[in-house]
C-alpha cells in the first residue's frame, strides 16, 4: 500500500456515527464524509472522520478487516487513497482516541453503481431476491428508506423488507394493492391511499423518526398527510434485508404469494430523515447527502431467479 497516509478510503455504504465507549465522552460523536460521494475507479477518493463535542487533542487509528496493523495512525482524520480499484473492496475501522475517552466506527466499501440499471424479477417464487450487504451500524432512532418500482401485480407484495432476529416486521414497505401501500416499523404499521396508477412506475420514499413516531410518505416526489407509528421505538441494526421478498423469518420464510415480479431500481437507506426538499430532488435526480447504502453505490447479492439488466 505505499506509505500510511495513502492507505484506502472507502465510499459512504455505511454512514457511521461514533459513539463513545466511556462514559465522560458521551458527547462526543463524528460521521465519516466522503469526497466525491459518489467514487469512480482509478480515481481519488477522500474519506475525513469528522469528531464533534470534542474540540481537544485527538488521535485517529484507520484499519480494515482482515489486515491486522493499522493502516494509519496519527492526528489526522484524513485517509486518502490516489486511484480506487476493486482490491480495496472491504469493511474499514475509525477509532478515535482523545483525553475524553474513545470512540469507534466501521466503514464498508462497495462499488457497484447501478446507475440506468434494473433488477428484474421475472416470475413469483419464494426463493429469488435481492440481499443487500450493507446494514446501519446502529441502532436506528430516525431513517429514510426510497425505491422505485414498476409492476402490473394486483396482489400484495413486499419491496422492502428489513428484519431482525427479534421482529421479522422491523421495517417493511409492502404495496398492499394497487391503490394502497403498508408501511411497518417494528411490527405494526400505516397504510397510505394512493390513486390507480394505470402501469406507470412509482417512486416511493418513506421516513420515520423515533420521538415523535412522525411518518411521511411520498409517492412521485408528491407527499401525502404525515400519520403516527411506533412512537419511542428504537429499530435494531442487526437485520437483514431483503428486495423482493417478506420475511417471515429471520432471513427466510417467504412466501410465493407476497414475492414481487417486475422491475425495481433507485434503492436507498439514510440513518435520518430527509426533508420534503431533498426527496423531491431525488426523484429527478442522486441524493446530496450519503446513504447507508443506496444505487451508485450498492452492495448486493441475488438470490433465485433475479436479473440486472440495462
Amino acid at each position: 500500500m505505499g506509505t500510511p497516509r495513502f492507505c484506502l478510503l472507502s465510499f459512504l455504504v455505511g454512514l457511521c456515527s461514533l459513539s463513545a465507549t466511556d462514559g465522560a465522552a458521551a458527547k462526543m460523536s463524528a460521521q465519516i464524509q466522503s469526497s466525491p460521494i459518489v467514487p469512480s475507479m482509478y480515481h481519488s477518493l477522500v474519506l475525513s472522520c469528522k469528531v464533534s463535542g470534542d474540540p481537544g487533542p485527538k488521535e485517529f487509528v484507520w484499519e480494515k478487516k482482515g489486515i491486522h496493523k493499522p493502516l494509519q495512525k496519527g492526528p489526522s482524520d484524513i485517509l486518502l487513497f490516489r486511484s480506487l480499484n476493486k482490491t480495496h473492496l472491504g469493511t474499514y475501522t475509525c477509532k478515535v482516541s482523545s483525553p475524553q475517552g474513545t470512540a469507534v466506527a466501521t466503514y464498508n466499501l462497495w462499488i457497484d453503481d447501478l446507475k440506468y440499471r434494473v433488477f428484474v424479477f421475472p416470475q413469483a417464487s419464494n426463493d429469488s431476491y435481492v440481499l443487500l450487504q450493507a446494514r446501519p451500524e446502529h441502532p436506528l432512532l430516525n431513517f429514510t428508506v426510497c425505491l422505485r418500482s414498476y409492476t402490473d401485480l394486483t396482489r400484495p407484495h413486499s419491496l422492502f423488507s428489513y428484519a431482525t432476529k427479534e421482529q421479522d416486521n422491523e421495517i417493511l414497505l409492502l404495496k398492499f394493492k394497487p391503490t394502497e401501500y403498508h408501511f411497518y416499523v417494528g411490527g405494526k404499521y400505516v397504510a397510505f391511499h394512493i390513486p390507480e396508477n394505470y402501469m406507470d412506475p412509482e417512486h416511493v420514499c418513506v421516513t420515520w423518526e423515533s420521538p415523535s413516531g412522525i411518518v411521511r410518505f411520498w409517492l412521485n416526489g408528491r407527499p401525502w398527510p404525515r400519520k403516527g407509528l411506533q412512537k419511542g421505538y428504537v429499530v435494531g441494526n442487526e437485520a437483514v434485508v431483503v428486495l423482493g421478498q417478506e420475511q417471515d423469518a429471520y432471513g427466510g420464510g417467504f412466501d410465493v404469494l407476497q414475492s414481487f415480479t417486475g422491475e425495481m431500481s433507485d434503492v436507498y437507506m439514510w440513518d435520518f430523515g430527509l426533508s420534503d426538499s431533498e426527496v423531491k430532488m431525488l426523484h429527478y435526480s442522486e441524493p446530496e447527502v450519503a446513504p447507508i447504502f443506496g444505487w451508485r453505490n450498492f452492495p448486493y447479492k441475488t438470490e433465485g431467479e433475479v436479473y440486472l439488466m440495462s
